[in-house]
């Protein structure tokens, strides 16, 4: 028992990382009101989430302003381009379930397959943006080709994304718990459980140095 609360232990550790990921969740809602800057947080989100699974030194609020400032443009640029590509994809959508048009549901379809690549997209462009420094085109061409070149860890993240979502719906009679869970600790939670993919997947394109 004292070796699994003593600083090197088990208990320690957990509750380390659970103190940090409840900080790093309270700085990512405070930085996502104003909703354009919703980018650079989750980009600071998970630069650090990745840090404390590589179990780097890291100091959350330090570490989490710096990656927000670093990578404030390109985040914010690459996030209003998803918003406005999801704006164009709702619209598209609407078009093809309401327009008196024969035929107009058929376009259902490939607006279907364009939102899933989107969305693949989404999943990774961030936490590469936190890791790699690249322009924008790269990123993003980056982040879909992940996504695609590893499918089955892709549906893991997908699945861990949706997280925060699936809490509130599993507590629909009483949503006050799951909203809590979320407001304080859920999102830097389920960030942290994809950064562990993340990292896997990110150190196959790493640049190796020579020996």
């Amino acid at each position: 028992m004292e070796g699994l609360f003593s600083v090197d232990g088990k208990g320690f550790r957990f509750f380390g990382i659970a103190s940090e990921l409840v900080i790093l969740n309270l700085l990512w809602l405070l930085c996502c009101i104003p909703v354009v800057t919703a980018g650079a947080a989750t980009t600071a989100l998970y630069a650090v989430a990745i840090k404390i699974v590589k179990n780097e030194e890291s100091y959350v609020t330090r570490d989490f302003f710096h990656s927000f400032r670093q990578n404030f443009g390109q985040a914010t640029v690459m996030w209003l381009l998803m918003l406005s590509a999801a704006a164009i994809l709702y619209f598209d959508f609407y078009f093809s379930a309401h327009a008196p048009v024969r035929g107009a549901a058929v376009w259902f379809i490939p607006f279907a397959v364009i939102a899933a690549l989107l969305l693949l997209t989404m999943l990774y462009a961030f936490p590469i943006q936190a890791v790699f420094c690249n322009p924008i085109r790269k990123t993003l061409k980056n982040a879909l080709y992940m996504a695609l070149a590893h499918l089955p860890q892709s549906a893991l993240a997908l699945m861990a994304a949706a997280g925060p979502v699936a809490v509130i719906l599993l507590f629909r009679q009483n949503r006050s718990p799951a909203i809590f869970f979320d407001c304080v600790i859920g999102v830097a939670f389920f960030a942290w459980l994809k950064a562990h993919i993340f990292v896997k997947i990110f150190e196959r394109y790493m640049p190796r140095q020579e020996e």
